[in-house]
């Protein structure tokens, strides 16, 4: 798992408040970075690979700015209510926080959304973005 997916996990799974929210798949919190099992239950997060992640390099030091979605979905029934409850966990969890990512040094990590991701009939999602920006150490 690369630094900045491995960041993400950890925030999101060392949350008890977000690990309540969601089911429980071989006795971790339903977060997958990669596509989920077929026997995946919902509620769950999905977050794969970076949407962007662009240079940020200064004249003294090399960084880069990355934007990575984070999936939250659960069975459609009729409410979104606990599904934007996880949504909400997830931005606060992000939202202008300190994160720990492996050789760089986080200055900005900001979070927006959710806004309406993949929704069918079975299946409503929401999503976050997270923007990080920092240098490398």
């Amino acid at each position: 798992m690369g630094a900045v997916t491995q960041a993400i996990y950890d925030r999101l799974a060392s949350d008890s408040v977000l690990a309540a929210m969601l089911a429980v798949y071989r006795g971790r919190p339903a977060i997958f970075t990669a596509p989920p099992p077929g026997d995946a239950p919902y509620p769950m997060i999905v977050t794969i690979g970076n949407v962007t992640d662009d240079p940020d390099d200064t004249k003294n030091s090399r960084g880069r700015e990355v934007r990575r979605d984070i999936g939250c979905y659960t069975k459609a029934t009729g409410s979104m209510a606990d599904l934007e409850a996880v949504a909400e966990r997830v931005r606060q969890l992000f939202h202008r926080a300190t994160l720990a990512v492996d050789g760089y040094r986080v200055w900005l990590c900001e979070a927006s959304g959710p806004v309406l991701g993949e929704t069918d009939q079975t299946v409503y999602g929401l999503v976050v973005t997270v923007r990080l920006r920092m240098q490398e150490v």
